[in-house]
């Protein structure tokens, strides 16, 4: 993690200096949740301190997740024990993560996604019909999403937990990435492409209620969760929040 502290996470997680280059390696976020091996999908999600993740509540809202990081799955200590800061300002609070349940892959029924893209607003997205049961799979996910830096930004700029609303945020950042990024380099561009229609089929899943809230188990006690508190806020946020 880089030593820039800001006001807040939104403003330190928001167009990092590493974006460029993630954005060139859209097709990696994409990846990293399509593993088939368990394991390696949560090294996936936990490697990288700076990563953001999306979830979605009980609600059908978007939920925001970040500096997640296995405190275990080392060879002297084997088991997963994955910490996650959940919230956007200061007083982000650290979280035990079921992180199997976080990377686990489910079916997803979903409109399509031509469909999706021809509707100009929120509460048209949301009204498309929603498949039953016996529909064909049109899609796999994990409960969370680990979106590309572009996309990132854009969500955390959306200032909406709205699923519906997000996914036209998307649809206008996915047009802009590849207009003014990708020029003739049809394999970014396509990578761009599969990497929103992800995106799209998650969180409209999400917004009905379709993708699994995540588990977390509160440790307030935990003294390995209050030293990953204390580290993510000492490297990211200007003023140290203790009260």
């Amino acid at each position: 993690m880089i030593a820039r502290p800001a006001a807040s996470f939104k403003a330190f997680y928001v167009r990092q200096p590493e974006d460029d280059d993630g954005n060139k390696n859209t097709k990696a976020f994409t990846d990293a949740l399509d593993d088939t091996d368990e394991e390696r999908r949560v090294k996936n999600v936990t490697e990288d301190l700076n990563a953001v993740l999306f979830a979605a509540d009980a609600e059908g809202k978007i939920q925001i997740l970040h500096s997640p990081a296995n405190l275990g799955g080392t060879r002297t200590r084997p088991k997963n024990k994955v910490a996650a800061l959940v919230g956007l300002g200061p007083q982000a609070t650290v979280e035990k993560l079921d992180e199997k349940h976080a990377v686990k892959l489910i079916d997803l029924r979903c409109p399509n996604l031509n469909l999706v893209d021809a509707e100009a607003t929120a509460e048209g997205i949301k009204s498309i019909p929603i498949p039953d049961n016996t529909a064909v799979v049109t899609c796999e996910a994990a409960n969370v999403f680990l979106p590309a830096p572009w996309l990132k930004n854009t969500i955390l700029d959306s200032d909406t937990d709205c699923p519906f609303e997000l996914i036209l945020s998307a649809r206008q950042a996915k047009n802009e990435f590849i207009q003014d990024h990708c020029g003739e380099d049809q394999d970014l561009q396509d990578e761009t492409k599969a990497h929103y229609d992800g995106f799209v089929s998650w969180a409209w899943a999400g917004g009905h209620e379709k993708i699994e809230p995540l588990r977390f188990l509160v440790r307030p006690d935990d003294v390995e969760l209050k030293a990953h508190h204390l580290k993510v806020h000492t490297l990211t946020i200007l003023l140290l929040v203790t009260a």
